[in-house]
């Protein structure tokens, strides 16, 4: 069988997001990276020709495999199309801000959504090459070995992963309050810059537990399936499941989840 007579379908939803994420790492490593190409969304939202590359490659592979499936992604309003009960979610390079500083952190992240709940996502390390994928009630893999989050049983022995929104010198109290609130009760608190890397390092067990407001559903749509699948849990804040309308994403290894969300509630300290 030819490959033009090769029918959409024919290939696995778990195929079709690795394969399109794979697409959008080569557009950007391909892209020459340079400063004058960045410009900004928003004050401190900045968006580069990397981005908008790998955006279209994603785009080109989804709607000649998958045709007939609703696309959100990061750069590109796209109408919604006849069977919007499949969604596919896509961030074509997270950790923007990394990606134009040299720091080595930022991943292309691609999720397939079933009736608002996560069915495939695959997410793969711009820098390093990594593959992380996930499929619903099947697990969770980095380059195909099986991931496993860790067995930390208190947030006080826990290390902890965050973000920051973009509009963060207007809304420092997201900043202030839930953040001095994590550290003065964990073992330590990272912001590293990019939510897929982050959820896939806590499927990993390399860290304990994740939390970030005002997320958008490109940003976590796969990360949240690597964290359940690797045996984790994803709530919102509070402790029921998140959907793609849910901005508040707190993850963890799941033997100090509510410990943690209680943490991320109770009022400031003084």
């Amino acid at each position: 069988m030819t490959q033009a007579s090769t029918k959409p379908r024919e290939i696995s939803d778990l195929a079709v997001a690795l394969a399109a994420a794979r697409a959008g790492v080569a557009a950007v490593r391909a892209t020459p990276q340079r400063r004058e190409n960045m410009t900004y969304k928003a004050e401190a939202d900045p968006v580069t020709e990397a981005d908008y590359r790998s955006e279209q490659a994603i785009l080109g592979f989804l709607r000649h495999h998958r045709p007939d499936d609703a696309v959100i992604t990061e750069e590109t309003t796209t109408p919604h199309t006849p069977d919007a009960s499949r969604v596919w979610l896509v961030d074509p390079l997270d950790g923007t801000t990394n990606y134009v500083h040299g720091f080595s952190w930022s991943a292309v992240s691609v999720a397939l959504w079933i009736d608002d709940s996560p069915w495939v996502g695959a997410v793969v390390d711009v820098n390093t090459g990594d593959e992380y994928t996930a499929v619903a009630g099947q697990g969770a893999w980095r380059n195909r070995a099986a991931l496993r989050v860790s067995a930390t049983d208190e947030l006080g022995e826990a290390l902890i992963v965050t973000g920051f929104p973009y509009d963060r010198h207007e809304r420092t109290d997201i900043c202030d309050t839930s953040f001095r609130r994590v550290l003065g009760a964990a073992q330590g608190v990272r912001r590293l810059g990019a939510a897929s890397l982050d959820l896939c390092m806590v499927a990993c067990g390399k860290l304990d537990g994740y939390w970030e407001e005002d997320l958008s559903p490109w940003d976590m749509g796969a990360g949240v399936l690597m964290v359940t699948e690797a045996g984790g849990v994803v709530t919102d804040q509070h402790g029921e499941p998140v959907s793609t309308q849910t901005p508040f994403v707190a993850a963890s290894n799941g033997r100090f989840h509510y410990q943690f969300l209680h943490t991320l509630r109770k009022p400031p300290l003084s």
